[in-house]
């Protein structure tokens, strides 16, 4: 599948008359998923962990928990629709005699769990990195089930404290990738990368803050993973109070930003300030902190953020502050990270050169009352190629995810096929979120593709 996407105007030679905007996820209505009701869980629990759903498994959820003496655990819990959820009672660790759903007790700081099929070996299945030990250096270990933890080496794995949540993902080369605080200048995004998971190189700075950020804004940590040739992320964008002039700047609130790279390297932020997962109104369950998970979860036609929120802020040991903690999710239909969106005059978009196998073409477009948003082929100098001008494709209107272009009139697919060729869109009163095509495949897969 090929897939134009709005994050930039890499692909595209004109953008006129569209806004670029950040679409944030909605909310689910039965939030809080569940809140931190064990004795073990001290009143409190954070996303510093992940959430997986596995082929025929139950969703899976690793979260940790802080108790008085500063010690964390990692607990799981389990779902089967990802909505309403249990902490099974293990015998893994107990608390005051009695089983609990704690499954590494390590005092794991940023833990991030994935699954890789790709690994033959079933107790190396699943994988996680997070900081312990009394330096609180990153170890890796790994489990057949997702509950029981073996440590895949004896020494650290990046000698950095991560002091924060990390990002564990596998790339499609076979390289492990991991995202984590980096020392010195604040709080900024490093990444270290690995070939086999045990022998770990980098830790450079992939993102940071930029001149259009204020002095109190900080990046406390980056969920990552693959999407389609793209890695996304969620950045807890964390903006502390003005009066706060400590260094440490421990008085502020985290909320999810979404974030993008091509190469893994080079991260960008397509909205300042403009959060995929905003905190709640004052009053409400979420209104303080809003931790997202290490990665999004893709279904077949949605995409979920899982995050952890509170009703209190960052602060000193805020985490053992009498509070209301839990767990929820917000939701993005395919592609609806970055909208270009079109009003009441027509917007144009055009974009670079590129060559497709078949002549199937689908826009993911929201189009209001009134509105349409129609699309041309041209040939590689940009000339319309007959059969295929704007004045002859069928308006697209309505609400979908793969909206058909169709042309009145139109030659053979020969003509846009198998030879440089652009496309041009027009639009009123439209969201186009993103223009791809099967490319020839009988069921393509929407976190599955390449952009040109």
């Amino acid at each position: 599948m090929i897939k134009f996407l709005f994050f930039d105007n890499r692909d595209f030679e004109l953008v006129q008359g569209f806004r670029r905007r950040m679409q944030p996820a909605r909310k689910c209505d039965a939030n809080p998923l569940f809140t931190a009701d064990r004795p073990w869980e001290h009143g409190n629990l954070q996303l510093y962990g992940s959430v997986l759903k596995v082929s025929e498994r139950p969703f899976q959820l690793w979260y940790s928990t802080i108790d008085p003496s500063w010690h964390i655990s990692m607990c799981y819990a389990e779902s089967d629709d990802g909505l309403s959820w249990r902490k099974p009672a293990l015998d893994i660790h107990t608390h005051d005699g009695e089983r609990t759903n704690i499954v590494f007790d390590a005092d794991p700081h940023g833990p991030s769990v994935i699954h890789d099929p790709w690994d033959i070996r079933p107790e190396w299945q699943y994988k996680m990195v997070c900081g312990a030990g009394p330096a609180q250096y990153v170890h890796a270990y790994h489990s057949g089930d997702g509950q029981h933890w073996l440590t895949a080496r004896l020494t650290p794995a990046i000698a950095n404290n991560p002091d924060c949540p990390m990002s564990l993902h596998r790339r499609p080369d076979g390289t492990y990738a991991a995202h984590h605080r980096v020392p010195g200048g604040g709080r900024r995004i490093g990444r270290s990368q690995s070939a086999d998971f045990l022998d770990w190189q980098g830790g450079r700075i992939v993102l940071e803050p930029g001149p259009g950020d204020p002095p109190q804004f900080q990046m406390y940590g980056m969920g990552a993973t693959m999407y389609g040739d793209y890695e996304i992320g969620t950045l807890w964008a964390y903006q502390t109070d003005l009066d706060d002039t400590g260094s440490s700047k421990m008085n502020g609130r985290q909320q999810a930003e979404f974030t993008y790279s091509r190469n893994g390297m080079a991260w960008h932020r397509p909205s300042q300030a403009e959060f995929l997962i905003p905190a709640g109104e004052p009053g409400t369950w979420d209104s303080g902190n809003v931790q997202c998970a290490s990665a999004p979860v893709f279904l077949e036609d949605e995409i979920r953020y899982y995050f952890a929120s509170s009703t209190v802020r960052h602060s000193n040991r805020w985490e053992l502050t009498p509070a209301l903690f839990g767990v929820g999710m917000a939701s993005l239909k395919p592609d609806r990270f970055v909208a270009l969106v079109a009003g009441d005059e027509p917007a144009v978009a055009h974009t670079r050169r590129f060559t497709m196998r078949a002549p199937d073409i689908r826009i993911n477009a929201e189009v209001a009352e009134g509105g349409s948003v129609r699309l041309e082929m041209l040939d590689a100098d940009a000339r319309p190629i007959p059969g295929y001008e704007m004045d002859r494709c069928l308006p697209i209107r309505g609400d979908s995810t793969g909206h058909p272009v169709n042309w009145e009139g139109a030659p053979g697919g020969a003509a846009i096929v198998d030879r440089p060729v652009r496309w041009r869109l027009s639009a009123t009163k439209a969201k186009v979120y993103s223009v791809w095509m099967p490319d020839g495949e009988k069921m393509p897969c929407y976190y599955r593709f390449r952009s040109i």
